[in-house]
Parts: C-alpha cells; sequence; structure tokens
C-alpha cells in the first residue's frame, strides 16, 4: 500500500519550519516514490511594505533543497491551502504548529475541509517515528485509521503498534454492527473489528480505557506508552458526515504535544472544490480490506 504520492508541506516561515520540514524528509524516506510541495501562503496586509515574493521563495528553496517543489501564494492560506491541494492531486497536508499560534485553528479548519488526510507536527517534535497509536471506537473511520496506522508501522519497519479504545460506561463496549459487549468480551469485539481489515503484517495491540474525554485518554496513555504518532478518522458514515471531525478529533490538533495524522480517503471532502478546481479528479483506491 502506497501511503501518499504526493505531500503538501505549508511552511509558516519561522522556527518551526526546520523541523517540519526535516519530518517531511523522514516521510520521503519512507515513501522514496512521493512528491514533496513546499507551500507558504503570504497574506495580504493591506496598505505598506509590499513582501518580498522572491526571497521568500528563496529562502524556502534553501529549506527544502533538492529537488523539491517550491511555492510562494497570497492571499488567505486556507483558501490557497486547499486550492492547492484540490490542483495537484494531494495524498497528504503536512504542517506544523507552535503554541499559542494560529496554525493549530488552521490545521483545524484544514482537517475539516482538506480532500485528504492531515498530517500535524507540534513544535520540537522529533522528525522519528518508532512508536504508534490509533484511536478506534469501532466504526469504519477509524478501521480506516488503524489500516492506515498500520500501513504507517510497515513503511517505518515496526513490528507493531496500538489500537486504543476509549468508552464512557464501565459495563459495556459497543460498536455499529454488533449489540452490547459485556465487559470481559472487549478482545473478542476487537478481534471482530480488525478480521476484515488490511493490517500489513503489523501486529495490533488493543487497549481498552475508560474515560469521559477521549482526547485527554489518548494524550495520557500516548505519554504513557511513550508514542510519537497519534492517528485517527473522522466521525461519520457518510461522506457528508465524514467531513465533521467531531470534537475530540478537534480537541486533539489543538492540544496535543504529538504529531498527529486525520486520516482521510483522498477526495472525501472534494465537493465544491472538485467542481471547479479539479476537473480531472479520480479518487485514489480506498484502504484495502481483508
Amino acid at each position: 500500500m502506497q501511503l501518499f504520492r504526493r505531500v503538501l508541506v505549508a511552511l509558516a516561515r519561522d522556527a518551526a519550519d526546520r523541523e517540519v520540514v526535516n519530518y517531511a524528509r523522514l516521510l520521503a524516506s519512507m515513501e522514496p516514490g512521493s512528491q514533496l510541495d513546499f507551500v507558504h501562503v503570504l497574506e495580504w496586509h493591506g496598505p505598506g511594505p509590499v513582501v518580498n515574493h522572491e526571497r521568500a521563495l528563496a529562502e524556502i528553496r534553501e529549506l527544502a533543497g533538492g529537488r523539491a517543489s517550491c511555492h510562494v501564494l497570497h492571499g488567505a492560506p486556507l483558501d490557497h491551502l486547499l486550492e492547492f491541494a484540490a490542483e495537484s492531486r494531494t495524498d497528504l497536508i503536512l504542517m506544523g504548529h507552535r503554541k499559542g499560534s494560529t496554525r493549530r485553528s488552521l490545521a483545524r479548519r484544514l482537517a475539516m475541509k482538506a480532500p485528504c488526510s492531515v498530517w500535524t507536527v507540534p513544535q520540537e517534535s522529533a522528525a522519528r517515528i518508532s512508536r504508534i497509536v490509533a484511536a478506534v471506537d469501532f466504526s469504519e473511520a477509524s478501521a480506516q485509521a488503524l489500516s492506515y496506522a498500520a500501513a504507517i508501522a510497515q513503511c517505518g519497519r515496526l513490528r507493531e503498534c496500538l489500537a486504543l479504545h476509549v468508552y464512557f460506561d464501565d459495563a459495556v463496549v459497543s460498536f455499529d454492527g454488533y449489540d452490547t459487549i459485556v465487559r470481559g468480551r472487549e478482545q473478542e469485539a476487537f478481534e471482530s473489528f480488525v478480521a476484515p481489515l488490511d493490517l500489513h503484517g503489523i501486529e495490533v495491540h488493543p487497549i481498552f480505557v475508560e474515560s469521559p474525554s477521549v482526547s485527554k485518554a489518548v494524550t495520557r496513555r500516548a505519554e504513557g506508552e511513550h508514542v510519537d504518532l497519534v492517528v485517527m478518522g473522522t466521525r461519520g458514515r457518510s461522506p457528508s458526515a465524514s467531513v465533521l471531525l467531531g470534537s475530540e478529533s478537534e480537541q486533539m490538533i489543538m492540544e496535543s504535544r504529538i504529531p498527529l495524522v486525520i486520516v482521510k480517503q483522498r477526495g472525501e471532502r472534494i465537493g465544491l472544490l472538485r467542481v471547479l478546481l479539479d476537473r480531472d479528479f479520480h479518487a485514489a483506491e480506498p484502504p484495502r480490506f481483508g
């Protein structure tokens, strides 16, 4: 399974960029045939000094190095990143953010609207993927996230990854297609859930945690397990519902100190962008099940 053929690396032209570029190089080493597009959007600020476009482009080229594609655009960052992603048939948007910056908010909006997966890298994150956890709620979206996490583990030459399910009632675990599962049979439920999935030869270890907050439970367990990547899916069964991340995923984007991937099948949110910008759009193959 090829995780991504084309990665849009959204830069901010600040101190966090070098970490994001190093992380992008890590991903490129995992997928040698992938293409990296380094993109920075210069916002219009009205009257005042003219922003030096060529200088910005030169800075990005110096950071990117090699044969990577580098672009400087002008206007609203969200609109232009979405437009670029649609036109270039991007499979993954990679972006960094630092505490207190507006980049987390931009990452949240991108994850809601982008036609592809979004991978966020908090400031001071090491360019390393050694332990992965996928948050699962036994839905189709979380099955896709778990399959994606296993594929990342395979590309990173890992032997295992974790699957974390957070439930709210200490008496039951339940999910689509099954009646209530009595405590003590969680392993049986999990085995039924993963049976049809393509896990790429990766051993998946389930973890069941009771908590009123998914985001807090995922963060706490991820830090306790020394995880350096969290993988989550979008909420909902239908294409229209899946554009809504849900409060827990959004909370993870806004607060996580660990790199986070919000997994979406390419084209899941193409909508109007497909009609206006990507007339030759062809959806990538969905993740393999079974």
